[in-house]
């Protein structure tokens, strides 16, 4: 297959971790099976995390309020224009496409090749949080999408199940997020005189719940707690002496502060974008290592293990203080002992996602020929 990969204006604090990330290993494992694959990316940065991508570059000609936000549109239009000529010279069998907020011409892009969308999170919810011109904007557009959509794909089985994806009742395959495993060597448990335990994590991303940590190491001094992601100016209050900042680190750096941890947080707040289900690398990564990890979530490929170095909470706003105890007596139980990959091998490697995800593409492309 000759496949087109497009996003459209993911964050560059995204597109330069977990997320650029991810979209290289899809790219990567797609080319070793044989398709050929070009992504194209609307950013209003470069991007340095992607080696090999077609970049669509646009940005406000000025700093003013209301004219920043203006000639910042009109030019990612434009720029939006440059990148679906790009793709239609290329000529793909299928076009793969992460949902964003739509900026026209988008529509144009429907017309080129079965459009297949990659569903990542609860949009609706999600742009409510940025305010009422991004919520109506996406609300009145992202029917057209779904609509004119050969397919979608979803990133958990909540998402596929939402009433306003299927409301168009377009075929949907569920594939939650992955790693390649061979890319992580694990990492033998350390031999911490006191438990260590760390979230890896974004500013801005209230559903991680960096707030509820503060809370937890506040109540339990003699728990020592590593945050990735945060420097000391995106946390207000008090920082505990047991809690350690890192801020944004390169994922060597990662790798190099989770030599020292017992377990890792998952998303210890998700019901703040009103969803139970979810896939997050970080924790992918953390088990790749061989990790014990706790979680406050649905993890779709994780939910039923059954393992003492599981740790599972409940979705709730006290989830943390309400099991304080409970996460303090985990943390002392798990010291000195690591995960079997065995165990999470067939759950998490990207390879086996991958080649269900190109099936899907196969079979849209074949439905769409099949029709008369």
């Amino acid at each position: 297959m000759k496949i087109a990969y497009v996003t459209i204006h993911i964050e560059p604090k995204l597109i330069n971790g977990g997320v650029g990330n991810k979209i290289n290993s899809q790219v990567s494992i797609w080319k070793s099976m044989g398709h050929s694959v070009t992504l194209f990316s609307l950013t209003p940065e470069p991007i340095s995390a992607i080696p090999a991508v077609e970049q669509f570059l646009f940005k406000p000609v000025t700093n003013i309020f209301l004219l920043k936000f203006l000639t910042r549109e009109l030019a990612r239009s434009a720029a939006l224009t440059r990148l679906i000529s790009q793709v239609r010279r290329y000529q793909p069998d299928v076009i793969y496409f992460r949902f964003g907020l739509f900026a026209f011409p988008l529509q144009k892009l429907f017309r080129i090749a079965p459009v297949v969308m990659e569903v990542n999170s609860n949009d609706q919810v999600e742009y409510r949080s940025r305010g009422p011109f991004f919520y109506w904007l996406n609300r009145i557009t992202r029917n057209f999408m779904f609509s004119h959509s050969a397919g979608w794909i979803a990133s958990s089985r909540e998402l596929a199940d939402l009433d306003a994806n299927r409301l168009h009742s377009k075929p949907v395959c569920v594939v939650s997020n992955g790693i390649e495993l061979d890319k992580y060597a694990p990492i033998p448990a350390p031999q911490n005189r006191r438990p260590v335990l760390a979230l890896v994590g974004s500013p801005g991303m209230s559903w991680h719940g960096v707030d509820k940590l503060i809370l937890l190491a506040e109540h339990y001094p003699d728990l020592d707690i590593r945050v990735i992601g945060y420097r000391r100016d995106e946390i207000e209050g008090t920082i505990p002496d047991n809690v350690r900042l890192y801020g944004y680190l390169e994922p060597e750096e990662v790798r190099r502060v989770l030599t020292e941890v017992d377990a890792v947080f998952g998303t210890l707040a998700l019901h703040r974008k009103k969803m139970e289900e979810a896939s997050p690398l970080k924790v992918r990564e953390a088990l790749a290592y061989g990790i014990p990890v706790i979680l406050a979530y649905r993890d779709t490929d994780l939910a039923d293990i059954d393992s003492d170095l599981f740790l599972h909470l409940p979705n709730t706003q006290p989830n943390v203080l309400e099991h304080a105890r409970t996460i303090h007596d985990f943390a002392f139980r798990v010291m000195g002992r690591r995960v079997e990959r065995s165990l999470v091998l067939e759950r998490i490697n990207q390879y086996q996602k991958e080649e269900r995800r190109l099936k899907f593409f196969r079979d849209i492309i074949d439905s769409v020929v099949s029709q008369p």
